[in-house]
């Protein structure tokens, strides 16, 4: 029975929609399902152009010659043929690739939103990649350009963890029309690429060697910067320092530093993951602070991380530190800097943090409390009465509506927490406690018995999720 082809019957804008979501190569093999097809990809919106996925052309190891497919890219069509390929560096087959992104973009026939390039180093030193960054700018109003310098030597060969300099004429990303960049395995040594770079508003630098004046020239020099991520950088960056009016996020990951410095007022999130640096030479002045995130676990499997979570700050450091939770009562700042309501407007906090671990050892409560008074060498109450002798700020009890808790196992340390949420959060409204997998009997009925506490809200409802080994199917 003949069927409608709905496909076809697309206006071109939704097709070329769709496929704007695929890769560069598989974008244009598309030419060749049917003759609707054929010029579609021309007009698509977003191009990613990433040799990593010829890699499955390669033969195996073992084979010295064998007959596979081959992408050709030519300036009307897109097609497979068989060729005969030599067990070489498989480098030499990317390579041939990424020479073909020069008749792509001329064929291609509307401005772009987005580019991405993964390239080799070769690219750079032939001067391909500011050729690229030129024509992209220039010719097809990019808004969003994201470069990746990779020899895939992680792969094939050691690793090597930086790239090549961002050796680039001054002003070269002063395009009207860029709004986010993003660059990956680079040195950056100078900022004067950046220079007049006045309408980027987000930039992204992933295991790029940078100093910590670079950086700090280069966000200068960006006028409307809104969001700033840096992750896996250099010994070079010893230091983060952000003044700005305008820088609205800042990510951090997979840092080695000796001080974070921020003091913006339009600062809204601040994302700190698996970071080394002393918890004391944390200074910011962020009084809009809405969304503060702190973990110690990376959020996906990095080769390149070298921040082991045994080196990394301890997030219960960096809270007392933020909160000035061990800080005497009478205690003045010196440092106009400090802000002692850092978390004042604060309406989402994401942490790891040990609820059984108060504090490790004495050796710990004296080096973090030794520059604020030299007879202050512990904690101002019992430890046992951390969370009920001292609040962390007034928006735990009169602000905090949402909890949630994962991990639980139901130890006594883990108890005095929601114990203290339950009996003195006035405003909360759901407090969400998933159990770990280990969850003990014991742990299950200390549990349960929150459930019976006086409750300082009204409205709370308190939603216990069991582990996943006694969820009934």
């Amino acid at each position: 029975m003949a069927t409608d082809d709905f496909i076809s019957n697309l206006p071109d804008e939704v097709l070329a929609t769709i496929i704007s979501g695929l890769p560069a190569i598989e974008a244009i093999r598309t030419t060749i399902l049917s003759k609707r097809l054929k010029d579609v990809w021309r007009n698509v919106f977003r191009l990613d152009f990433d040799p990593k996925g010829v890699k499955k052309l390669f033969p195996a190891p073992n084979q010295r010659r064998s007959t596979v497919p081959v992408i050709q890219f030519g300036s009307n069509v897109c097609h497979d043929e068989g060729d005969d390929i030599d067990d070489t560096d498989p480098r030499e087959e990317i390579s041939r690739v990424v020479k073909n992104i020069d008749n792509v973009l001329l064929s291609h026939e509307r401005n772009l939103i987005s580019c991405r390039i993964v390239h080799l180093s070769n690219s750079y030193r032939s001067g391909d990649v500011e050729k690229w960054i030129k024509y992209l700018t220039s010719e097809k109003k990019v808004q969003e350009l994201a470069f990746l310098c990779d020899d895939f030597q992680h792969e094939f060969y050691p690793v090597s963890l930086f790239g090549w300099g961002l050796n680039l004429p001054s002003g070269i990303f002063s395009c009207r029309t860029l709004q986010s960049l993003e660059f990956t395995n680079y040195d950056i040594p100078f900022h004067r690429p950046f220079h007049h770079c006045h309408n980027l508003k987000t930039l992204k630098l992933y295991y790029c060697g940078i100093s910590s004046e670079t950086l700090e020239a280069i966000v200068s020099s960006c006028d409307f910067m809104e969001h700033l991520s840096v992750c896996s950088s250099t010994s070079s960056l010893k230091q983060v320092r952000i003044f700005s009016q305008t820088v609205k996020t800042v990510e951090l990951e997979s840092l080695d530093l000796e001080g974070i410095y921020l003091s913006t007022q339009s600062l809204g999130a601040l994302v700190l993951h698996s970071m080394k640096f002393p918890a004391k030479s944390l200074v910011i002045h962020a009084p809009n602070l809405r969304v503060f995130t702190a973990t110690r676990k990376p959020i996906t499997k990095n080769p390149y991380n070298f921040t082991r979570p045994s080196k990394q700050t301890k997030i219960a450091e960096i809270l007392e530190y933020c909160t000035h939770l061990l800080t005497p009562v009478n205690y003045k700042a010196s440092d106009p800097m400090e802000d002692p309501n850092l978390f004042k407007n604060l309406r989402e906090l994401t942490i790891d943090l040990d609820l059984n671990d108060r504090r490790e050892s004495r050796s710990e409560i004296e080096e973090a409390t030794r520059d604020y008074s030299s007879v202050n060498s512990r904690l101002p109450y019992p430890e046992t009465k951390l969370w009920e002798q001292r609040e962390l700020c007034d928006c735990i009890t009169f602000t905090l509506r949402q909890v949630s808790i994962k991990g639980f196992n139901g130890k006594d340390g883990e108890m005095e927490f929601p114990r203290h949420l339950i009996t003195k959060c006035a405003k909360l409204e759901r407090l969400e406690i998933w159990c770990n997998h280990d969850w003990s009997s014991e742990g299950g009925k200390a549990t349960l018995g929150l459930l019976s506490l006086p409750r300082s809200s009204i409205d709370v409802s308190i939603l216990l999720k069991p582990p996943p080994n006694l969820l009934v199917p």
